[in-house]
């Protein structure tokens, strides 16, 4: 039997505000995800809080345990480096469909990104952070592949539960910045295998920067 309408909205409400809460930490990796708590705290009842914890599973940002029950994801290393190597395949392919169909309006957007991202490489690893998230999102949402933006965008939010794994130096971030730019040159010119290839070495190069670092025993 299909569900009323504002069931459906409240669902969706609530499944934001806690994805919301994940990726910018509020609700921190193994923090438990109790139904009856969270249903209190929002002010909702347990059907949608449940429904959207669920949803949140499948996303990759909760995991749900036989005797635990639902926590916020933890993220190793070895699952970064999963990711990475996911991320290097979906948005080189998202690169070089883009590069034919990104509008004069896309391609400012991703300029002006990478403009702030300039100057927050040197002085805000976090905000750089997010400039970063959105020159990828703005690369896989003109792509035109529907279903390889909504897999690059899974991705992308669940690798946000791998902050503390990132690698935040002043060098490190200059030099994405400066790979950034190669790649949204490529897309100027519409040269899709260039492009493709661009975000393929600029992914490679920054997961091999990470397993590096954390070889190394370094801490970010």
């Amino acid at each position: 039997m299909l569900q009323p309408i504002a069931t459906a909205r409240v669902v969706d409400h609530v499944r934001e505000r806690l994805r919301a809460a994940i990726l910018a930490g509020d609700l921190a990796p193994g923090t438990r995800l109790s139904v009856p708590e969270l249903a209190r705290h929002l002010q909702v009842s347990r059907s949608p809080v449940r429904e959207a914890v669920l949803l949140l599973v499948g996303e990759g940002l909760a995991v749900e345990h036989s005797r635990r029950g639902v926590e916020v994801a933890r993220l190793g290393l070895a699952d970064l480096l999963e990711l990475y190597d996911l991320r290097a395949a979906l948005d080189s392919l998202a690169a070089g469909l883009a590069a034919s169909r990104m509008s004069g309006t896309d391609l400012a957007a991703l300029r002006g990104v990478l403009d702030a991202q300039g100057a927050a490489a040197t002085l805000d690893p976090r905000g750089f952070r997010e400039l970063d998230a959105r020159f990828h999102q703005i690369i896989v949402q003109t792509c035109g592949n529907a279903r390889l933006t909504r897999h690059a965008e899974l991705l992308a939010r669940e690798m946000r539960l791998a902050g503390p794994l990132l690698l935040n130096t002043v060098p490190h971030l200059r030099l994405s910045h400066e790979e950034h730019r190669t790649i949204e040159a490529a897309l100027r010119q519409r040269d899709a295998p260039a492009a493709e290839q661009a975000m393929r070495a600029h992914l490679t190069r920054v997961a091999q920067a990470v397993r590096t670092h954390h070889a190394q025993g370094h801490h970010t």
